[in-house]
């Protein structure tokens, strides 16, 4: 038995590197983390199928790139969707996209643009994990617990005193999440309700808006407690408003957004404020990095005119999939089935444990970055990239070293067609 002690962790974004991993000749178990989504995605067995499947028939490697070459270089609207994979396999991607005319999307798109669409027409102020832990003494978190998502945020963020507080005290109001979840054990004493529990509890647009109100010298008399919540802000030293945007319900959750940069511009007036919005998990940080450097857009951009095109509404990878004749799914973190159903064909790329109910057209097993080849992730915040390494070598190519493949029996195809005059 072989014990890591300090592991980093690539799933939610938060990038852990504390993580206990013991392994042994039957795989990898982690050792309790409080995560639930490391001490589940952390275990691993040593045996698994590295065989392709076309079809649900298993088939070599080679047969299998070569049909996956064959499908996406005749697809006259491909897609290029999931894009869960290290920053290595998401330039490979879109290596390929722009090679087929493809369209490229991250599966968790959604939480990045409801973000992204006020920072385009509106900008904002905006910190970083480190400056939360180590200057913030108050917290205000909106919406639904961010921990649903990054389970150890409070734990490793914020429960520890900040190191540049004048006596290291540090206060978290929660507003509209009611009533607070067990995650949120951890900070105890540093929670100040400041009686935002109400029942019914109002819309979060309506919480929010009632909080700029407060803000802006109005209402005291009719609503007291965010008059008192709007001075509490202007008071501290350093106030970090938190909000997980993919968890927001409504028709509109760009417009909470947007109401939540412009309270931080507000209080930022006074004294110092920035916000702090949480995306991250599956490297979606890195893909969106990793498009904006290779083709000066973002996510949600399509290559079928020759040149790069972006179209946050039209290239969303869920509208996308009605026209897609061929979809290539890249999902190396997780061993988990995607919701989705499309008329064209599906090239998946997955870990080989992915439970499958419907076989697609091509199954293609990966290994997972941080734990069968090393690779690059991005941390939530969007400011740090982190490298995880490698920690069993179960004979699983890495989506990079597949799409490559893909990219060379292309070429050849290519090649061969040009010989023959065709």
């Amino acid at each position: 038995m072989t014990f890591h002690p300090e592991i980093l962790c690539p799933f939610c974004g938060l990038g852990c590197g504390d993580i206990g991993i013991d392994q042994d000749d039957s795989g990898i178990a982690p050792r309790p983390s409080g995560c639930p989504q490391a001490d589940r995605l952390f275990r691993r067995p040593m045996a698994v199928a590295t065989d392709a499947r076309m079809a649900g028939t298993q088939v070599p490697m080679d047969q299998a790139v070569a049909e996956a070459a064959r499908l996406l270089g005749a697809a006259r609207a491909p897609l290029i969707a999931g894009l869960a994979a290290d920053v290595d396999g998401v330039l490979a991607a879109l290596t390929l996209a722009a090679r087929i005319g493809a369209t490229v999307d991250h599966e968790r798109s959604d939480a990045l643009f409801r973000n992204l669409a006020v920072l385009r027409r509106f900008g904002w102020s905006v910190t970083t994990l480190a400056e939360l832990r180590n200057r913030s003494d108050l917290v205000l978190v909106v919406g639904p617990d961010p921990a649903a998502a990054f389970p150890r945020l409070w734990e490793r963020w914020v429960a520890p005193p900040p190191a540049f507080v004048p006596g290291g005290g540090r206060s978290v109001v929660f507003l509209g999440g009611e009533p607070l979840p067990e995650t949120v054990q951890c900070l105890a004493g540093q929670i100040e309700t400041r009686g935002m529990e109400t029942d019914p509890q109002p819309d979060l647009a309506t919480l929010v808006t009632r909080l700029r109100t407060a803000l802006a010298g109005r209402g005291a008399a009719e609503d007291p407690r965010m008059a008192e919540l709007a001075a509490r802000l202007r008071a501290a030293r350093y106030a970090v408003v938190v909000w997980a945007a993919g968890l927001f319900d409504g028709p509109q959750p760009d417009l909470i957004v947007e109401a939540l940069v412009r309270l931080v511009r507000t209080v930022d007036g006074t004294t110092r404020c920035a916000g702090l919005p949480l995306s991250g998990a599956d490297n979606l940080i890195g893909a969106n990095q990793a498009c904006t450097w290779r083709t000066g857009f973002p996510l949600r951009t399509g290559f079928e005119a020759g040149a790069p095109f972006h179209d946050p509404d039209r290239f969303d990878w869920r509208s996308r999939l009605r026209d897609a004749d061929v979809t290539l799914w890249i999902s190396a973190f997780r061993p988990e089935e995607p919701e989705f159903s499309t008329g064209g064909s599906v090239i998946m790329l997955a870990p080989p444990e992915t439970a499958i109910t419907a076989e697609p057209a091509l199954f293609i097993p990966v290994g997972t970055p941080g734990i069968d080849h090393a690779g690059d992730v991005f941390r939530a915040d969007s400011v740090v990239a982190l490298h995880a390494g490698a920690l069993i070598d179960r004979g699983l190519p890495s989506v990079a070293d597949v799409i490559g493949r893909m990219l060379v029996a292309l070429e050849q195809s290519a090649d061969a067609r040009e010989k023959a005059g065709c």
